[in-house]
């Protein structure tokens, strides 16, 4: 098995860098534009950095206006490519509504919004190079792999691959000049769908296609058999069910449109409820018993009450319970929890922040400056992880600098969080919660305090730090 792989990441690299070397030899050394010294300058030192980074910002790059070579442009796509298969974090994951954002499962969502894992950066190298090479975006998404697994009832969690879907239509519908080819394309990889967490994103991929008559009527049967063949996952069902319902529905009215005239697929989905009902449940789980008349509003909506079987709205008796969420809750050490409810003073403990009149007083100041002076003293020695003490430092400093208004204990704050993602060196199992809190660094930089952030980040002598804000510097 590991020979096996060892010999498909071989092949990968091979083949990156024969369509790499194939781009410059199709221009030729001479007639090839000069290129950008700045972006080339940041281009090298994305070998200073971890392949996570690297990917993203090799991509970025590449999509600058910067570029007017559209080969110099591919050839950083493959780049990124390559790169990304030292990417440790697999795909993006996501949860409905309801898990604290002061959590330990709270901070995986908040790390997962970043984007940075290995499926979502090949899937938007594969849609960019789309965009100047349509058939080679389409060879790069063809070396994509999923390998989803399937959610536990203990996490909130689940697989969200929606851009992998996303981009499936883009390049069937993009890429080819044969229609035949593009809906061969399509249905072969909308085979790989078995989680509950995707069927939504293939009922939208459908959609997204524009088919026509005909081809809507092949479709609703590719799409039968996608989810008559699914997996088991109780917690993905749970997450995903609602959403499937109201997603195929869309699928339907859109089929209905251009003149399918059946039914089929609300009479898959009702096949497909039926059977996801029947099996083990999470016990906490409270959507399935929703399910039903969920389903049966949607025949109404659409005029097939007639037509469709309905479902008994008491639901279907699932055949055992399983267990419930984890949800590990912050604060919980004395150090912790008296910072934290020292920032709750400083925003207010209301809905709403403190008046801005309040916030600009000598006390409100001082006392802002009190709570980032224990703030950066923390060291978090008590916290049973490392990343449980990064995450609640880091949110507490951006929180409370958010409400800060411009002055130099605002000034001070923001040096002392940079210096302290600075220190904190983002390993493995925790670089893209790190790269989310320099995301919203970043996003503060599009304010006043622009000069003086990127000017941080830059000095900082961290490799990340300084590249995304001299990327940020240099902008599209």
């Amino acid at each position: 098995m590991l020979g096996r792989r060892s010999n498909s990441v071989t092949r990968r690299a091979i083949g990156c860098a024969m369509m790499a070397a194939a781009a410059i030899v199709a221009l030729g050394a001479n007639d090839r534009p000069a290129r950008d010294a700045v972006i080339g300058a940041l281009v090298a030192d994305t070998d200073l950095v971890a392949p996570d980074f690297a990917t993203d910002a090799l991509i970025r790059l590449a999509g600058s206006s910067r570029i007017t070579d559209p080969a110099w442009r591919l050839e950083l796509l493959d780049q990124a490519f390559e790169r990304s298969y030292g990417v440790e974090e697999p795909y993006r994951r996501w949860s409905p509504p309801g898990v604290p954002p002061d959590s330990r499962q709270g901070a995986d969502l908040f790390a997962s919004s970043t984007a940075l894992n290995r499926l979502s950066l090949q899937v938007r190298i594969a849609q960019t190079m789309a965009v100047t090479d349509p058939v080679r975006g389409r060879d790069r998404f063809e070396w994509i792999d999923l390998n989803l697994a399937p959610g536990a009832c203990e996490d909130p969690l689940v697989a969200s691959v929606d851009d992998y879907y996303t981009a499936l239509s883009f390049l069937a519908r993009r890429s080819f000049a044969d229609r035949g080819e593009a809906l061969r394309f399509l249905q072969l990889y909308l085979w790989r769908a078995h989680l509950p967490s995707e069927m939504p994103a293939v009922a939208r991929a459908l959609q997204r296609f524009r088919p026509t008559a005909a081809e809507a009527t092949y479709l609703e049967g590719v799409f039968h058999n996608v989810l008559e063949f699914s997996a088991s996952d109780p917690r993905g069902f749970s997450a995903s069910n609602l959403e499937i319902i109201s997603r195929v529905a869309d699928l339907q009215k859109a089929y209905r449109d251009i003149g399918v005239l059946n039914f089929f697929l609300l009479d898959s989905l009702r096949e497909y409820l039926l059977a996801r009902l029947k099996e083990p449940r999470c016990s906490d789980s409270e959507t399935e018993s929703m399910a039903p008349a969920a389903y049966n509003a949607v025949v109404g909506r659409l005029g097939a009450a007639k037509l469709v079987d309905l479902m008994d709205p008491n639901g279907v008796q699932p055949s055992r319970m399983l267990g419930t969420a984890r949800i590990d809750l912050y604060w919980k050490t004395p150090e912790a929890w008296n910072l934290h409810e020292d920032a709750l003073d400083l925003r207010g403990r209301g809905q709403n922040p403190l008046s801005i009149r309040i916030r600009r007083t000598k006390a409100w100041r001082e006392q802002a400056e009190r709570f980032f002076s224990d703030l950066a003293r923390w060291t978090g020695r008590s916290e049973r992880f490392e990343r449980d003490y990064f995450f609640q430092k880091s949110f507490l400093f951006t929180g409370v600098i958010e409400v800060t208004p411009p002055s130099s204990v605002r000034s001070a704050a923001l040096k002392s969080l940079v210096e302290f993602l600075r220190e904190s060196d983002p390993d493995r199992d925790r670089r893209s919660l790190w790269f989310a809190f320099l995301t919203r660094l970043l996003e503060m930089a599009q304010g006043d305090d622009r000069r003086e952030i990127l000017a941080a980040l830059e000095n900082s002598h961290h490799p990340v730090l300084s590249l995304y804000a001299r990327m940020e510097r240099m902008g599209r």
